[in-house]
């Protein structure tokens, strides 16, 4: 009997992208950059001596079995998920939508079965390959610090790649998390009805290079300030997409609009949401506690972080 447990944290992503040209591999239109997070993550288990594919919080998951079923052909052919049990959960829990969980979750699934049937240390570039089979984002969160996406024109050439930690920036940031009914999914699928589309890729493209040159030169502000013009990018074409989809709520637009005062007022602080309603608001060590408060003082729950590392077995 082998068992086996890991620990995956949640992304932000700072250049996030929308849609998918490939959803069989899960290939981007373009690349992304993320940061991973220090306080929220997804803690997860396999074993071989029982079988049943993937329990949520002690509930077997179809979606989480399917998408993993990928990840396990790709390192055994002949083995399926439901040949061994995974037991995972997120910490904390909740039903906050845009927060990085099926990043962390498809991060550490993959590590454990890579161990479980593997078994030699893997090469994180490498696996991430195969992370993205389970969600493209899981790549990233599989690598950990600041990562970027390549999008290539195939499987191979598609793969995260791990370029800076808190030794280069060390970004601080404020999560807080909002409930959504928006499947990732749909809007993934929506964005490619919006005739801003093209124009969408050619822009968070070159918003990368802007970002990673940024991370590495520890510009926080300018870090800040892309994140904020793509967050405002990626929501305007959720919202003229043929279904006209509007994922931000009124408390998202609070938040902003808080975020923004406190930025008048002196406060390192920027904005940024992923395909849900949550915002996370990067800003510095020093004013960390004043974005928390503000926030907690209209009534949100919020969670400082820090850069956060690699998943990891245990």
């Amino acid at each position: 009997m082998a068992e086996y447990k890991a620990v995956a944290y949640t992304m932000q992503a700072l250049v996030k992208y929308h849609g998918l040209r490939d959803w069989k591999l899960r290939l981007p239109y373009h690349d992304s950059i993320s940061v991973n997070t220090t306080s929220m993550k997804t803690e997860a288990s396999i074993t071989d001596s029982r079988k049943g594919g993937v329990f949520i919080e002690g509930k077997p998951n179809d979606s989480a079995n399917s998408r993993l079923q990928a990840v396990v052909a790709r390192l055994d052919p002949a083995r399926k998920a439901t040949d061994f049990r995974i037991d995972s959960k997120n910490l904390p829990s909740g039903k906050a939508k845009g927060i990085g969980y099926s990043s962390s979750a498809g991060a550490a699934l993959t590590l454990l079965t890579h161990r479980l049937l593997v078994g030699k240390k893997p090469d994180l570039p490498q696996l991430s390959r195969t992370a993205r089979l389970f969600a493209a984002s899981a790549s990233r969160s599989l690598v950990g610090g600041f990562s970027r996406l390549y999008a290539g024109k195939d499987d191979e050439g598609t793969y995260a790649e791990r370029f800076a930690d808190s030794r280069d920036l060390d970004l601080r940031m404020v999560i807080v998390p909002l409930p959504s009914r928006v499947r990732t999914e749909d809007a993934h699928r929506e964005v490619l009805t919006s005739p801003f589309f093209d124009a969408r890729v050619q822009s968070a493209q070159k918003r990368c290079d802007a970002m990673q040159k940024a991370i590495l030169g520890n510009d926080l502000d300018e870090v800040g300030r892309l994140a904020e013009r793509d967050t405002l990018e990626l929501h305007s074409l959720t919202m003229t997409g043929d279904s006209g989809l509007i994922i931000m709520t009124e408390d998202s637009i609070r938040i902003i609009r808080r975020v923004r005062e406190l930025r008048s007022e002196g406060v390192r602080a920027y904005y940024s949401m992923q395909t849900g309603p949550s915002v996370f608001v990067n800003t510095s060590e020093g004013d960390q506690g004043k974005v928390l408060r503000a926030v907690e003082k209209l009534g949100y729950r919020a969670y400082p972080s820090g850069v956060g590392g690699e998943a990891t077995i245990l």
